[in-house]
């Protein structure tokens, strides 16, 4: 692969989390939630770039290498773990959210288990059929939803009022809002999750390029989103809504005979969390690679635990927000604040290391 198909890998993780769920963080930010994601956003940037910067400039490219020079063996091996946990975490909320919807939205009558049994497993045949099975899959899926967002902004545009964004910081910046803030960067703190593909990346001079032209798509579209669904229903409304962006499409109505857009909707939700999990799962199998473990048929006991574990958190749909709103603070602490920190401190100890061998070389230099 080359570093212009992490556009859509980086895509497929961040976005589907503040597309699906936007009622997660009005509650807290309410109308002035949208701020909350312009403020989240150059912070994510700045995190990205850092940390591709420190990549390209030490040549490694393995996070859990990484872990282990900056933090010794069992202590970068603790992190490593629950950086791995995390992620497995995430291949559990995939599954268990797109079951879900599909099952409140659509499908009433069959059970979610049926539908995570279905994700599950179809995931493992793309993923053992390696990177370029996941990187064709992840852009065909993207292009798609990409082209159903356009088409859902031009039929929903006449259905919003910007009166609801007014007063715009009523109450200044509340605890409700930093706490949004905080939520809306734990979501997109998992395009982390790419980084276990940079090692496959032929080419990386322009990884620094592509990420960023990624992360700008990404922002432009959740916070047009995010206004999106405070325009149509004002922040009270919206903030007792189970899915927003479903209920938004169901008011389309034009040409005379169109009406509703659950289609635009479904592809962009069910096939978002499917191409999420799919990415997760290849990127979870990538550092267990990388970590030296020889784990037969590891992908089919992760399928066997998502079964399990996702149907426990999608099982009642009411416990499945509570649960994402802590899950919102785990990827925040274990994608974002311990990575940052780890990757600061590993720069400057690289830093110092390189000092320190060009002093010895200049000391070993015969006088003239």
């Amino acid at each position: 692969m080359n570093s212009k198909h992490l556009f859509f890998i980086i895509t497929s993780l961040a976005v589907v989390t503040l597309k699906t769920f936007p009622t997660a963080f009005i509650k807290l930010g309410g109308r002035d939630t949208w701020i909350a994601m312009i403020l989240a956003s150059p912070i994510i940037l700045l995190y990205i770039w850092l940390l591709l910067k420190i990549h390209k400039k030490s040549g490694n490219y393995n996070l859990l290498d990484i872990y282990s020079k900056t933090l010794g063996k069992w202590v970068g091996a603790f992190f490593s773990c629950l950086f791995l946990l995390t992620i497995l975490l995430t291949i559990f909320e995939s599954a268990g959210a797109e079951a879900i919807v599909i099952h409140s939205g659509f499908q009433l009558l069959t059970p979610v288990w049926v539908f995570i049994a279905v994700t599950a497993l179809s995931a493992v045949y793309i993923v053992k059929k390696g990177i370029a099975s996941v990187t064709i899959t992840t852009i065909i899926v993207i292009f798609f939803i990409s082209i159903s967002g356009i088409i859902l902004g031009f039929l929903t545009h006449k259905y919003k009022e910007m009166k609801h964004i007014y007063p715009i910081l009523e109450h200044g910046m509340t605890v409700g809002f930093f706490l949004s803030t905080m939520k809306i960067l734990g979501a997109l703190s998992c395009v982390i999750i790419f980084v276990p593909y940079l090692d496959s990346v032929r080419d990386k001079t322009k990884l620094i390029k592509h990420s960023t032209l990624a992360l700008l798509f990404i922002i432009q579209m959740l916070i047009f989103s995010m206004l999106g669904v405070i325009t149509t229903f004002g922040p009270e409304r919206a903030e007792d809504l189970l899915f927003p962006k479903l209920i938004q499409t169901q008011i389309i109505s034009a040409f005379g005979f169109l009406e509703a857009g659950e289609l635009f909707v479904m592809l962009q939700v069910v096939a978002g969390w499917y191409i999420r999990y799919v990415v997760c799962l290849f990127a979870l199998m990538e550092l267990i690679r990388q970590s030296g473990m020889k784990i037969r048929f590891k992908e089919y006991y992760i399928c066997a635990l998502t079964i399990i574990f996702s149907y426990l958190f999608s099982k009642n749909l009411f416990d499945m927000f509570h649960i994402l709103d802590y899950l919102l603070y785990v990827q925040l602490i274990n994608f974002f604040v311990i990575p940052l920190i780890i990757y600061i401190l590993y720069y400057f100890k690289e830093a110092r290391a390189s000092e320190s061998l060009n002093s010895n070389k200049k000391k070993r230099l015969p006088a003239p």
